[in-house]
């Protein structure tokens, strides 16, 4: 059997059959080394291609997978690449896959880049997912290509594995200790580039030409990402769980403000003047469920005792008085620290604020009943959601530290999950009643909120300042009720 290319090394080497099958006829290089399908043995490629492919995979994966069940896609076309490519029947068409790969480079870059684009789940989809399979058919199509003999398939297979292996721990582990972003993605797109050039040196020039200048985009569009994501930042920080920004806009006094970005969420707006610093903003305005019901509790002699899970800036500090007790649990350190140094919602509070650290369920456990007249859960606007804190169990963990009457509110504004009715079924099994409070945010400063409030004092959720506010709610009787031991995102998806 004939070699169908040969490299300039073993054009001049003999044909000679191979030790261990005699019918298959390979190429020996000037160095004795198998060359397959012509190509000279570099085992650092086994290596490098399936590496770039699984950078490249898991980079943008997490790139995506904050949405719910997302990852799946991602996961399914890099599976697929590999099934295109090994099984022998000429899907990967080289010149084909090289041309648009080069193309598809410069668009993913440009897509990562530029902020407008970032944010529209419809076109990262379609972007990425065609890049990510142009990408990975590339890589491991042209690690096919110097697949060697038999002889040396078991080297080949664990060069390929080791590859694989390398590409997710440097995504995984690496770049969380040494990137202060999410900056993996644009690094793998650089990869992906200089890779192809080196791959298509030896091809006619318009291939190289096409790889130097997918090189130079992805590496311009990935400083301009990096100036785009310090534009207006004064603080960033990473760790285990994600990228916080703060980032302070405003070119007047009455306009300044500072913002919590955590990943590409909002999680608190303060403005920065003395008449404004106070005043309650985004999902935490007057207007908003969890505003509204403060404001019915606070006309009373006793103080209030108040527990939310998941602090962000501090917001709902500005309405606790005199004698009242916060108590906001938060799992993030960092967010704590960035609350009470970047802004003064907690310092200005009349209130008496704690902040213990930790997985505010198992903290809660743990505790000796805290008799909150309110407890508020605010950890469902990301897109990754704690399911854990959404379930028939966290429920009889809330209503061990409620005073009688007390309400759980539920802070449910979600970009791709409307977990409403999960939560009216909760307060049904639960013996509850459910109160929808749903606000387009008109105000100046304040986001389009949905609270929902759950508390067996129809009194309190009769009364017109909450009533009035209220839209109905869809109750799903044929859902299943979510408990530890299940839960089902796809019936949420929006």
């Amino acid at each position: 059997m004939l070699p169908l290319t040969m490299s300039s090394a073993g054009a001049n080497a003999p044909a000679l059959p191979d030790e261990e099958d005699p019918t298959v006829t390979v190429w020996r290089d000037d160095d004795g080394r198998v060359c397959a399908q012509g190509q000279t043995i570099d085992g650092e490629h086994w290596v490098h291609l399936p590496g770039v492919g699984a950078f490249r995979f898991a980079a943008g994966r997490d790139h995506v997978a904050a949405v719910p069940l997302l990852w799946i896609a991602p996961l399914t076309i890099y599976l697929l690449t590999f099934i295109l490519t090994f099984d022998g029947k000429g899907w990967y068409r080289r010149d084909l896959f090289l041309a648009t790969l080069s193309a598809a480079l410069g668009v993913m870059a440009w897509a990562l880049a530029d902020s407008n684009v970032t944010h529209d789940l419809t076109i990262q989809m379609s972007v990425f997912g065609v890049g990510l399979f142009l990408a990975c058919m590339f890589c491991h199509g042209e690690l096919v290509r110097l697949k060697p003999s038999p002889r040396y398939l078991t080297r080949f297979y664990l060069m390929v594995a080791l590859g694989g292996a390398l590409g997710s721990v440097l995504v995984g582990i690496v770049a969380p200790l040494v990137l202060p972003a999410h900056f993996e993605l644009a690094l793998g797109l650089i990869a992906c580039a200089l890779l192809l050039v080196w791959q298509v040196r030896r091809e006619p020039p318009v291939f190289a030409v096409l790889g130097l200048i997918a090189a130079l985009v992805t590496i311009g569009c990935a400083v301009w990402g990096v100036k785009e994501f310090y534009e207006a930042t004064i603080y960033s920080t990473r760790n285990f769980y994600g990228v916080l920004r703060v980032q302070e806009y405003g070119v007047t006094a009455d306009s300044e403000r500072r913002t919590l970005i955590h990943g590409g969420i909002m999680h608190g707006n303060q403005y920065r003047s003395p008449d404004m610093k106070r005043q309650p903003t985004t999902y935490y305005t007057r207007s908003s469920g969890i505003g509204r019901l403060l404001e019915v509790l606070h006309p009373r002699k006793e103080p209030l005792r108040v527990g939310m899970i998941g602090l962000g800036t501090g917001t709902l500090a500005t309405y606790g008085a005199k004698g009242d007790v916060y108590r906001i649990y938060d799992i993030n350190p960092a967010v704590i620290e960035i609350a009470k140094r970047d802004f003064s919602y907690l310092a200005d509070s009349d209130a008496t604020i704690e902040t213990p650290v930790g997985d505010a369920r198992l903290v809660l456990e743990r505790e000796a009943p805290q008799n909150f007249d309110v407890l508020a859960i605010d950890a469902f606007s990301s897109d990754a959601i704690p399911v854990h804190l959404i379930t028939s169990e966290a429920i009889d963990v809330y209503k061990k530290h409620l005073k009688p009457g007390g309400v759980i509110a539920f802070h449910l504004t979600n970009r791709f999950l409307d977990l409403v009715p999960v939560v009216e079924a909760l307060a049904q099994a639960h013996g509850m009643h459910a109160l929808w409070i749903s606000d387009e945010g008109g105000d100046s400063g304040a986001s389009k909120s949905d609270w929902v409030l759950l508390s067996d004092n129809t009194e309190l959720l009769n009364r017109p300042e909450l009533a009035d506010f209220a839209t109905p709610i869809d109750p799903r009787r044929d859902w299943r009720l979510w408990t530890d031991d299940f839960n089902n995102l796809l019936q949420v998806l929006k």
